[in-house]
């Protein structure tokens, strides 16, 4: 082969490589990742949400309503927040449930952020999760849990049937 023939297709290549990676990049993610922080300053449990904004775009319109505007309607950003807030749940290790409150919600950059916290009981020895968040509408979501602030960080992962998760400190 010539190196006209080969710089040529190795353009060609690249360039079905990068259109490739693009479509990937653009559809959606179906994961999210949630960090529960017992933070000592402040006394309180923290809960922060984290969602691509893309899969948020498509669920606001199955969930609710197939013209939702989760960037620019603020009362779509509630929806999908209080959305959110019925599905994440907390309790004690003997079943106690935490209630949380809502703190708020936010569109920063590429993704969906849901705020809640809550003031965990003394002595808290560990805590069940339960994050059934999109799940409901794609079975193949994954919502990743990192909870912080009580020695190691925990990873807790609720996918496919997973639904009370524990984590013990």
């Amino acid at each position: 082969m010539t190196n006209r023939l080969l710089t040529f297709l190795a353009a060609i290549s690249l360039l079905v490589s990068t259109v490739f990676s693009s479509t990937v990049l653009a559809h959606q993610q179906k994961a999210a990742e949630t960090t529960v922080l017992f933070n000592k300053n402040s006394g309180q449990l923290e809960i922060m949400h984290r969602f691509y904004l893309h899969d948020t775009e498509h669920a606001v319109q199955a969930l609710f309503d197939k013209n939702a505007d989760i960037l620019d309607s603020k009362e779509t950003q509630q929806q999908f927040a209080d959305y959110v807030a019925k599905q994440f749940l907390a309790r004690t290790l003997d079943d106690k449930d935490l209630p949380l409150n809502s703190v708020g919600f936010e569109v920063e950059g590429k993704f969906f952020w849901v705020y809640q916290d809550t003031v965990p009981p003394k002595n808290l020895k560990g805590i069940k999760l339960y994050n059934g968040a999109l799940r409901d509408l794609w079975p193949m979501q994954i919502n990743m849990v990192n909870i912080e602030g009580k020695g190691d960080v925990r990873t807790l992962y609720f996918q496919d049937s997973e639904d009370w998760l524990v984590a013990t400190f």
